[in-house]
């Protein structure tokens, strides 16, 4: 506790010499009760340390976005050095207990607890048959056709498609005008993720890059983040809907994107992808043009500039079936 409230002082004392905001307040739209909330931001002095100005953008990309230190810092997160953090982070990030799949003092590492798997009904899966879901806990924008193959947010840099899938052209010709969602994850969120529909899934290819924050105080600085952080992509193909196009995304500290599931099988929606180790991350999917339709209270927050807190298995769109 010495050493973190230490660490917490020496962020605050730096931040306020420098002259960054007082604070930063990223407003989401809590979807059961359709109130806004203020989200609460983990190590939030520090995130303002590294993004409180666009200099200080630019050296966080140059001196902290690299693969070195985010193989430190998880290595360090995987040890049981590291079990101590775990009661601070349930209390600070008011994370549920009753939830995991197990007690809290059976985790051995801090990486452990965070990528807990949760107890089978505490995400219920939308059983339509039309339906999508969600793959993850997290804050939803979504995107009901793209702007022709570009994904394009007024607080955001302007994203086009060959970029966010490595040159990959073909992919970027066949969602052109279509559909996305975009699921950013912080870390009070249960970190596994799921598959958003049935299908056949194919092989994983991941895509080197840095490790910028996906966090608001990145993304509103007009960081291409999603274009220029290691990512994962994968393909899935439904009988009813086409292909879809799955991509998870690291992020600051985050070098570990893990996938559990088999590629080159059929799997169902609401079954395990993958898991994020410690930080904030972000799922992305694709939709082919006229393949879905967004729930409209989804829309109506994303239009107006909103997030939406969404729950894994919850459902987010319906498949418009293709003839």
């Amino acid at each position: 506790m010495v050493k973190l409230w230490k660490g917490k002082f020496v962020f605050h004392k730096i931040k306020n010499a420098l002259g960054i905001e007082k604070s930063k307040k990223i407003e989401v739209i809590n979807r059961k009760t359709g109130e806004k909330f203020i989200e609460k931001i983990y190590g939030e002095d520090a995130m303002k340390l590294f993004y409180g100005k666009a200099w200080m953008a630019q050296v966080t990309e140059k001196l902290l976005t690299r693969k070195f230190l985010s193989n430190v810092y998880g290595a360090f997160n995987d040890s049981q050095a590291s079990k101590h953090k775990i009661p601070e982070f349930i209390k600070t990030m008011e994370i549920s207990e009753q939830e995991c799949e197990k007690d809290v003092s059976e985790y051995n590492s801090f990486n452990e607890f965070f990528a807990r798997k949760l107890k089978p009904d505490a995400r219920p899966i939308d059983n339509n048959p039309l339906s999508i879901i969600s793959p993850s806990d997290g804050r939803l924008l979504v995107f009901p056709k793209l702007e022709d193959s570009t994904l394009s947010y007024v607080k955001w840099a302007s994203l086009k498609l060959r970029d966010l899938f490595h040159e990959n052209h073909n992919l970027a010709n066949r969602f052109r005008n279509g559909s996305c969602a975009v699921l950013r994850l912080c870390p009070a969120d249960y970190h596994r993720f799921h598959f958003p529909v049935s299908g056949v899934v194919g092989v994983t290819k991941s895509v080197p890059g840095l490790l910028h924050s996906v966090s608001p105080f990145a993304l509103e600085h007009k960081i291409p983040v999603y274009c220029m952080n290691k990512r994962a992509i994968t393909e899935l193909d439904s009988p009813v809907m086409g292909k879809v196009v799955l991509m998870e995304v690291g992020a600051l500290f985050i070098g570990s994107i893990v996938q559990t599931h088999k590629p080159s099988t059929e799997v169902t929606k609401g079954e395990e992808k993958g898991f994020f180790k410690f930080g904030g991350s972000t799922c992305i999917l694709f939709f082919e043009p006229n393949s879905v339709q967004f729930d409209p209270d989804l829309v109506k927050n994303s239009l107006a500039g909103f997030e939406t807190l969404v729950c894994m298995g919850e459902k987010i769109a319906t498949i418009q079936a293709q003839s």
